[in-house]
């Protein structure tokens, strides 16, 4: 279950964007900042490093500072759905009504998302 999707709204992200996160690439809601923001989320979870030509876009649109930030919180969300996915933890049921209740829209099967 994407709980992830629930638990975004704790940290200011609408529901419509919420319901976008797995098909970012092709979201209206998201501007060019955002999906960089979430191509970064998605290679450094994936692939566990970045390349030269990923930095050099972030480098542009933040400082060192929020850099750091923004890696701290990707990588802790990582360490977290790990956690959660060894001890296969539960989440209440208002969290699960709240995600199965959601309209999600899908990555579409060939799309690039680390271009």
């Amino acid at each position: 279950m994407p709980t992830h999707l629930a638990l975004g709204s704790s940290a200011g992200i609408t529901d419509e964007e919420l319901s976008w996160l797995n098909g970012w690439p092709e979201a209206p809601v998201f501007d060019e900042t955002d999906r960089l923001v979430l191509r970064y989320a998605d290679v450094l979870t994936r692939e566990n490093r970045v390349d030269a030509d990923l930095y050099a876009a972030l480098s542009v649109c933040f400082p060192p500072r929020q850099l750091f930030e923004l890696c701290l919180a990707v990588s802790l969300a990582s360490l977290v759905n790990r956690v959660h996915a060894t001890f296969l933890t539960d989440v209440d049921e208002r969290t699960a009504a709240r995600v199965q209740s959601m309209d999600l829209h899908e990555r579409r099967a060939g799309s690039a998302d680390t271009g």
